[in-house]
This record gives structure tokens, C-alpha cells and sequence, in this order.
């Protein structure tokens, strides 16, 4: 019976369908009624009665169809009262009042009296620093004085012109040294005027300073990331590349929960320290010299070997039309003379490799396909493994396994529009669809879920990388704070190989008349990130979005949706031969 009644629930939901006109109001923002605020704009959206009213302070309110409103409004600093009300055929109404406490940020002031207002730092606290490291200082207050900072290094006045017209912005930097003893881990930033008069204000930033000692990890398992910075938005860091098991790093320092590694001498990245064992280094690493590289295919792909004395840490990317792979190995050195031994291959024609730093050794992997088709690369005892995969024999559905992810899942509901209805339902029903479709071309697919489960990303990541489908479609739908303005469908990409199958992708989803949100590159969503095949991130559209909201809730646009997805990818698959016929051709003038 809860379960007929949870269909039921669903299915009004999905078509709209109230039991009753009674009036009534649902908000999916704002949550609370007494709200205090720095910013200007506020949005709002929830749903009503079908056929209701809805005022906001006796201002008429735009309902759709399905009984959904969505505004903004710009409220003045101090208190704002909003009443919204909802009216249904009978007269009968309800209402809620809303407080709005607006209270913009001060402007930017000079500092009055000489004092200093604030310093800031970087790196942050909980900072492991080594030799070569920077540190950086930002100062505010009293203007036209002489500001110091560690072992009484000088700060510089910025001109005005470089701060909104604000004097008194000081500004340093600090590369340490081995002479360095920061001060017992305590930096200091002291202002003078000119009367000799001395501000100062103790720093709270402490740092451990790492000195005559090798601090080395090994790479915990084949699913460890490294990252460009300690920092990153929602997603976490962005990703600089990932690494196969016990890869040797040399760490120097650590900010936060993330050890700061060099991968060379120009190179540095970042790890969580969850993801790397580490040790002191008894001895020095053994040199290695690259004196042996060999190329070579089997029945589905083709191999590239480079014999090394230790597992280095590795970066790669990827070039579309002509196809390229380009491995940098870092810490490496190779031999003046080094010529790999090429036997037969299906899918590199050509190899190219350089000493392109005195310790970063790249080999430029050449295809004959202007579109990769993926690659991995791993450590096989302490030879290095590029696994470079062949495109298809045939580009034709029926000969092709596709994974297809619908996202979030159980627990992890995903975004939720004003109807009520969870991403995790909508895009189910989506990938599903979607997977009836490639199947009637005759595809083989492959799906993270079909049912109402959760599945960890991670989780998500490593099935599909030991599958290794020919392509990879993750279904999401969008959402934004602004219900008003912003709208359409989108499609995300990490690595360049992957934009072609994206674009075709996102061109056919604009057919539905669904507004442009864009294909967008280097995006840091984690099954964006393998490269061993081309993948997408389609985000179908906005839920929060009231017009994009009702169009998904349809079931005859969710087949047109997922019509134009299977159109994409059939794009994808013929522009992959069509460009392939212009290299042979020009091959063959």
C-alpha cells in the first residue's frame, strides 16, 4: 500500500496533477522566514494550487501551468517585510510573511587612525615549508607608514590606483632559505609612522619548518589523484592527473590536509595525505635513465614500454585531429642516442621524444586517427605502461559498448525542483530511456544503476575504468539559487580528446529548445576524469528552472531528450570517420 501510494505521489509529481485547488503554499526557497543577508538579490520559488493566485505585497506573480512561481526582487539595506499569498477559485487563501535583514558589506575605508587592520598570509596555517618555498603577505592600515614582516623584510605601499583608491595596502613576499628559522614559527607584521611610533600585530599563522630531511610517499592504490592546488570549489580540487600504486613523490611541504609534492624541478602538485603513505628516505632515490623504450601491439591495443629504476609520478594529455598522446615522466633522464624498438602497431604511427626539462622525459605518442579512443597508463614492476587503445573497427552502434551512468542515487538525491521531484528519479528515467534507444541500434550497455540505489563515485569510477566501455554518458540534470534566469542544457568535459563527443552531444540537445548553457572544458566532476575512454557529463537541463522543470517532467520530452542524446553520440561516431577519410586522403596527395 506505501508503495502504490509512493507511485502515485511520483507519477502527480511527474504530470503535474493536484488532487485539489485548494490553495496552499510549497516553497523550495527561501527555507526559513526570518533571514539575514549581505546580498542584494533574493530569488524565490515554490509551487501552488493550480489555477491560484499568487501576490507577493499585492504585486501580481507569474504562475506556470503546473502551479510553480519563481521571482527576484532587490531589496534596500535594513529590514524588508515580503507577504506571499496564494488565492484559490473559491477566495480562500493562505499567506507567509518574510523578514528580510539586508545588511551590505561596508565600503572599503581608509584605515583612520594608525593601527593595522588585518594581515593575511599564504600559504595558510598548518603549513609545512621548505627551501624555494614563497610566502606571501597582504597588510591593511594606517596609510604612508613603513611596514615590515619576516626578518624585517620591507613591505610595499600599493598605489591607490591598484586598490580602489584605498591607500594603505602593503604587500611582500619571502622565498625561504636554509638560513631561514621563521622566527620560532611565529611571523610578525610591524607598522612605523613617521614619528617612529610602532603597531604591531602578532601573526596566528605557524609553520614547520622541514629542514635536512627527505620526506618521500609512495601512492596508495591505483585510484590516487594528485591535484593542482590544496583548494578547490565544490568538487574539491581540480585534478591534475591520476597515478598507479606505490609511484614514488618527493614531498616538501603540506598545506591543510594536502602534502605539497614536486614532481620535478619546475613542477609541484598536491596530494591528500589519506592518499600517500609516507617515509623517511634512507638513501637517495637511484638516477633514472631512460636507455630502453619498446612499441608494440597486440589483437586490441597497442603498448608503449619504458624501463625505469623506480616508479616516477607521470602526467599526460591528449590532442584531437591529429590524434596525440603526450606522456611526461617526471624525474627522468634519457639517453642522447635512445631509439625505440617499433614493431607492429594498430593505432601509433609515430613516436617522438624529448628531454623537455633536465628531468622531465616526454614521449609524444602520434596516432593514426584524429580522434583518440583512450589510453591508460600504469606501472608493470618498474617499467612503465602506456596502453594506448585502438578506435573501434566499427563505428556503428551495434558494434559498440556504452556506459551509461544516471546519477546520484538513494540516499544521494541529487537536485530537486519546486514540483518536488529528486534528480536521482529524473535522471533514472532519462538514462533509461536513453538505453532502450542505443540498444534498438543494437549497442551494448552498460549501466551504473537501474533502480533507486546508491552508488559511490568512486565506486562509479572503478567499474567503468575495469570495463572500459567504448564510450561513457553520465546523465545529471542542473540547478541554480537563481530560479529566474538561469536555464538550459549543458555538457562538461576534462580532457581535450573529450570535447568532440560533448559538442555533438550538447548541438543536438539545442534542437530541443532548451536554452545554451554551453559545452565546458576542464570541468573536475569525477567521471570526467578517465582517460582510457572519450566520456560526457550531460546536464540536461535546469531543474530549478521552472519552464526547464515542467519540459523534463514530461515523458514525451524525456524521449525527445533522449532521442537527440543518441543523435549525438551517432554524430560523434560519423564526424570520427569522416575525418578520418580527409587524413587518407590528403595521406594519399
Amino acid at each position: 500500500m506505501r508503495r502504490f501510494a509512493l507511485i502515485l505521489l511520483v507519477q502527480m509529481a511527474f504530470t503535474g496533477v493536484q488532487v485539489h485547488a485548494q490553495a496552499f503554499l510549497k516553497m523550495l526557497q527561501p527555507t526559513r522566514t526570518e533571514i539575514n543577508t549581505n546580498t542584494a538579490r533574493q530569488f524565490m520559488s515554490g509551487r501552488t494550487c493550480v489555477g491560484c493566485k499568487v501576490l507577493l505585497n499585492n504585486d501580481s506573480i507569474h504562475v506556470y501551468p503546473n502551479g510553480v512561481f519563481a521571482l527576484k526582487r532587490d531589496l534596500k539595506p535594513g529590514k524588508t517585510l515580503l507577504v506571499l499569498s496564494s488565492t484559490d477559485s473559491t477566495g480562500k487563501f493562505v499567506s507567509r510573511t518574510y523578514n528580510y535583514y539586508f545588511n551590505p558589506p561596508p565600503p572599503l575605508k581608509v584605515t583612520p587612525s594608525f593601527r593595522i587592520d588585518y594581515v593575511t598570509i599564504s600559504p595558510k596555517t598548518n603549513t609545512i615549508v621548505s627551501p624555494g618555498d614563497t610566502l606571501r603577505v597582504r597588510m591593511k592600515g594606517y596609510p604612508g607608514g613603513k611596514a615590515t614582516w619576516f626578518n624585517s623584510e620591507p613591505l610595499s605601499e600599493l598605489p591607490a590606483d591598484q586598490t580602489s583608491g584605498i591607500p594603505g595596502f602593503y604587500t611582500g613576499l619571502h622565498v625561504v632559505t636554509e638560513a631561514d628559522s621563521l622566527l620560532n614559527n611565529r611571523i610578525s607584521v610591524t607598522l612605523r609612522d613617521r614619528s617612529g611610533a610602532t603597531a604591531v600585530l602578532p601573526g596566528t599563522y605557524r609553520y614547520t619548518y622541514q629542514r635536512n630531511q627527505l620526506l618521500v610517499g609512495r601512492t596508495i592504490d591505483d585510484q590516487t589523484f594528485v591535484t593542482v592546488s590544496p583548494e578547490g570549489d565544490r568538487l574539491g580540487p581540480e585534478k591534475a592527473g591520476y597515478l598507479d600504486k606505490n609511484v614514488l613523490l618527493r614531498i616538501t611541504g603540506k598545506e591543510g590536509s594536502h602534502y605539497k609534492v614536486q614532481l620535478s624541478s619546475k613542477r609541484f602538485v598536491y596530494i591528500p595525505e589519506g592518499l600517500v603513505d609516507t617515509a623517511t628516505l634512507a638513501e637517495p632515490a637511484p638516477l633514472n635513465i631512460i636507455d630502453t623504450v619498446k612499441v608494440w601491439g597486440d589483437d586490441k591495443y597497442d603498448y608503449i614500454s619504458i624501463v625505469l629504476s623506480e616508479k616516477l609520478p607521470y602526467l599526460s594529455t591528449q590532442e584531437v585531429g591529429p590524434g596525440r598522446i603526450i606522456v611526461d615522466v617526471h624525474g627522468a633522464y634519457s639517453e642522447p642516442d635512445l631509439v625505440p624498438e617499433l614493431q607492429s602497431t594498430g593505432e601509433i604511427s609515430k613516436i617522438g621524444w624529448q628531454q623537455t626539462e633536465p628531468d622531465v622525459f616526454r614521449i609524444a605518442i602520434s596516432l593514426k586517427h584524429a580522434q583518440p579512443w583512450g589510453y591508460k597508463i600504469y606501472y608493470n614492476g618498474n617499467t612503465l605502461m602506456v596502453r594506448v587503445k585502438r578506435q573501434p573497427a566499427s563505428l556503428l552502434l551495434k558494434d559498440l559498448v556504452i556506459g551509461l551512468d544516471a546519477g546520484h542515487g538513494g540516499g544521494n538525491v541529487g537536485a530537486v525542483g519546486p514540483m518536488g521531484v529528486y534528480e536521482k528519479q529524473l535522471t533514472l528515467s532519462l538514462a533509461m530511456l536513453v538505453k532502450v534507444a542505443l540498444e534498438k541500434d543494437g549497442a551494448r550497455v552498460i549501466t551504473t544503476r537501474m533502480s533507486d540505489q546508491f552508488v559511490d563515485n568512486q565506486d562509479r569510477l572503478l567499474n567503468y575504468r575495469q570495463l572500459s566501455p567504448d564510450l561513457l554518458l553520465s546523465i545529471h540534470m542542473n540547478s541554480s539559487v537563481n530560479p529566474v534566469d538561469v536555464k538550459g542544457t549543458a555538457t562538461y568535459y576534462k580532457h581535450p580528446f573529450c570535447e568532440p563527443l560533448n559538442r555533438y552531444i550538447h548541438n543536438r540537445l539545442l534542437e530541443t529548445g532548451l536554452g545554451d548553457f554551453k559545452n565546458n572544458a576542464n570541468f573536475n566532476f569525477i567521471l570526467n576524469q578517465p582517460t582510457e575512454f572519450p566520456n560526457a557529463l550531460i546536464e540536461t537541463l535546469f531543474l530549478s528552472y521552472p519552464e526547464d522543470e515542467m519540459k523534463i517532467l514530461d515523458e514525451n520530452f524525456r524521449l525527445l531528450l533522449a532521442d537527440k542524446i543518441v543523435q549525438g553520440v551517432k554524430d560523434f561516431l560519423q564526424a570520427s570517420e569522416e575525418d578520418d577519410s580527409k587524413i587518407q586522403s590528403s595521406t594519399i596527395q
